[in-house]
């Protein structure tokens, strides 16, 4: 299947969830040591905001849609924040949580949360979340199942909502951001009523600054380009809340 590429930066693919179960296979592939350019250039970034640490992640070598398959290495965040000054080839393996619930009429919402001006890209604009890079499991660990994927992401929301979510996500898009050097796979939640969901969803953390609920009917009115993340105007385009053409 080829991807959508209606959202200049952005590659997407729709996922059907009778397919095969997507997963992650980590491969044993080591990163080089970072350059004299890197250091530099993070050494500038680190000064310039102190909330950047050189922490492990999962660097996406290859996705293949056919296969559900993500293959990965372990790399560090160093690494990617360079970009694009320094480019280094690191695509983040994210994952996105899209949290709907329907109101006592039926109508769906989804949570949008606006992120804070001290993430790394995209600051004071508005995503379907919460979502955050995949933590690398122990070293012994190669293969990370639907289950683990979810569970990752199951503490993002914990850590940026205080919302806790115990269930198994359902895939429903792989979203890649040329721009943000990241590779999102977006996973559905569904919380049932609304009443007893949009209370709960509130900042938890520095992350994000606020938090709405969306009706995807709406979704049209949240398409600004200068308001809302490529990535996330993407989901709308692949969910089917917004006409791609």
């Amino acid at each position: 299947m080829t991807p959508h590429l209606t959202i200049p930066g952005i590659e997407a693919w729709e996922i059907d969830p009778a397919g095969a179960e997507i997963h992650a296979i980590i491969s044993r592939d080591r990163p080089p040591p970072p350059t004299r350019a890197v250091e530099e250039e993070w050494a500038k970034r680190t000064a310039a905001n102190p909330r950047l640490y050189d922490g492990p992640l999962l660097a996406v070598q290859q996705y293949d849609h056919e296969l559900a398959r993500i293959t990965c290495r372990r790399d560090g965040f160093m690494r990617l924040a360079v970009q694009p000054a320094v480019p280094t080839g690191v695509r983040l393996l994210a994952v996105t949580a899209l949290l709907s619930a329907r109101d006592d009429g039926g109508r769906e919402h989804v949570l949008l949360g606006r992120r804070s001006p001290q993430t790394r890209i995209f600051g004071g604009m508005w995503e379907i979340g919460p979502s955050g890079g995949v933590s690398p499991p122990p070293a012994a660990i190669e293969h990370m199942d639907l289950a683990c994927l979810s569970a990752r992401l199951s503490e993002e929301i914990s850590e940026e909502i205080g919302l806790d979510v115990v269930c198994t996500g359902t895939p429903v898009a792989y979203v890649r951001d040329l721009v943000a050097s990241s590779d999102d796979l977006v996973l559905r939640f569904s919380l049932g009523r609304l009443a007893d969901a949009a209370h709960l969803a509130r900042p938890a953390n520095w992350e994000y600054t606020e938090t709405i609920w969306m009706p995807t009917d709406t979704a049209g009115q949240w398409d600004d380009p200068a308001q809302t993340i490529a990535a996330t105007r993407a989901i709308y385009r692949v969910m089917g809340w917004i006409d791609p053409t």
